[in-house]
């Protein structure tokens, strides 16, 4: 019975790794399929240019250094950016550089923190951008941490000269949100009591 029990095993053991199976291949990304590698249509490695795009954006715009936040723009850049309205990047700069001049002294530093990014492919090697969007600012004296403003950043990209550019770009914080879409909840809440 012994000797039935070990040619038993021996034979699972070479059943399972027989010379004429292919080896498996491991998934790298040229052999991903091709369904898999697109995010609503949006290629996978363009997803990750432009997310790079973004959060390369936020996190100079957060640490002042305004050149390299032109380096994602594309010269005609437009938008409404904390009710800034923008045309061209050269008056982005004018107006968020005052912005970012004011503050400069300040013991605060500001962070983005952005979630739920979804692309939408357009015509022109053209993709819309929605994500919800917070800021932070931290207390550089205390290290208190306080949260300035929840919104949606909505926008553009558009693929020029070998990169991703941001086009358009607005924010838009929940207050605002709360005001356009629940203008009538103060009027349904009085009429109820």
């Amino acid at each position: 019975m012994y000797k039935l029990a070990v040619l038993f095993a021996l034979a699972c053991i070479f059943s399972c790794n027989a010379p004429n199976q292919e080896p498996t291949k491991p998934v790298v990304a040229d052999t991903i399929a091709s369904g898999a590698a697109y995010t609503n249509k949006v290629r996978f490695k363009d997803k990750q240019l432009i997310e790079h795009v973004i959060y390369g954006f936020c996190e100079n715009f957060d640490n002042g250094k305004l050149d390299v936040c032109l380096e994602y723009m594309d010269d005609s850049i437009r938008g409404t950016i904390d009710n800034i309205q923008l045309r061209g990047k050269e008056n982005w700069k004018a107006k968020i550089g005052a912005l970012l001049e004011s503050t400069k002294n300040s013991h605060y530093q500001p962070r983005h923190i952005l979630t739920n990014m979804q692309l939408f492919p357009l015509e022109n090697d053209t993709v819309s951008v929605s994500m919800y969007g917070s800021c932070f600012w931290t207390d550089l004296v205390t290290g208190q941490i306080q949260l300035m403003s929840i919104g949606n950043y909505k926008g553009k990209l558009v693929f020029k000269d070998g990169q991703w550019l941001i086009t358009v770009l607005n924010t838009l914080p929940d207050s605002r949100l709360v005001k356009y879409y629940y203008k009538d909840v103060t009027v349904d809440s009085a009429r109820a009591m």
